[in-house]
């Protein structure tokens, strides 16, 4: 064999002798790029509540629709009304509170509900029979009274609510709240009274005699009272993520009312007081609440 083919041949063993050295040293051919990667599944996302952007504020207007209260006077012919039928009077309202939780949150909710009367205006008549034996005749003592009772109230209500999840942007809520109720009742009233013979009311004079001898008696004057007593409510509503920010915000409220406030003012037949009391609301409201970032 000629040097040339020895030459050839060592050099084509020393080659195939040093390949598994080689491929060990650079880990084989996958590791090379001549392997398909495999993705790696990437983790599921993992939902986080941000505190600092979890309060808010919101506005709301709305109505006492019905509600349900005793209201007595001490005479039984004063114009009070039924405490079934007041009337509806507007709201309106404040709140300011933060998420808890994605679905719990507390706040803060001022209501104010401006005057809504008490009274009605009416023509009173009252009827005394004279004295046995006197034989003095039946007389009328005719009282015309124009007596405005008004009641207005500011509440203030620590309020826990509970968001329902639906997976869509409506959210339905419940919840309930304590705190106390603010309330002002003003009272202004005139009175005119003519009395023909017959007994006697204590703030006015009629003499016995003939009717000509008939007296009249007017009189008016304003007076007011200011009171805090304790109240709470529940609540259940519907809201709508018109953004992640905006809220539509459209709800329920039942309030209650502590104690009784009342005030006093003179009539012809004595001190008349009027009584509210037992009070017991039923309000809606709709408003915007606005999430802060």
């Amino acid at each position: 064999m000629t040097f040339s083919k020895t030459l050839i041949l060592a050099s084509i063993m020393l080659v195939a002798g040093g390949a598994p050295v080689l491929a060990a040293d650079f880990g084989g051919i996958k590791d090379m790029g001549g392997g398909v990667a495999v993705p790696v599944p990437a983790p599921a996302p993992v939902p986080t509540f941000d505190a600092d952007s979890d309060w808010y504020i919101g506005l709301g207007i709305g109505a006492n629709i019905s509600q349900s209260a005793t209201i007595r006077d001490s005479d039984i012919n004063m114009p009070v009304k039924d405490g079934d039928n007041i009337g509806a009077s507007p709201t309106f309202g404040l709140t300011f509170g933060r998420y808890i939780t994605p679905s719990l949150r507390a706040e803060i909710a001022i209501d104010y509900s401006p005057d809504e009367r008490l009274t009605n205006n009416g023509t009173l008549k009252y009827t005394t029979m004279g004295e046995p034996g006197t034989g003095y005749r039946n007389q009328d003592y005719g009282v015309l009274r124009q007596d405005s009772a008004k009641l207005s109230r500011t509440t203030a209500l620590f309020n826990l609510l509970y968001d329902i999840p639906t997976g869509t942007r409506f959210t339905p809520y419940i919840g309930g709240g304590v705190g106390f109720t603010w309330r002002r009742m003003r009272r202004g009233y005139s009175e005119s009274a003519s009395c023909n013979p017959s007994l006697e009311f204590p703030d006015m004079v009629c003499n016995p005699g003939l009717p000509t001898d008939a007296q009249s008696a007017s009189f008016s004057g304003s007076t007011s009272k200011n009171q805090f007593d304790f109240a709470a409510a529940v609540q259940a509503g519907v809201a709508y993520n018109i953004t992640d920010q905006i809220i539509w915000d459209n709800g329920w409220q039942m309030l209650w009312e502590g104690n009784a406030i009342s005030t006093t003012a003179p009539s012809i037949s004595g001190d008349n007081t009027i009584v509210y009391k037992d009070a017991i609301l039923q309000q809606f409201r709709s408003g915007i609440r606005i999430k802060f970032d």
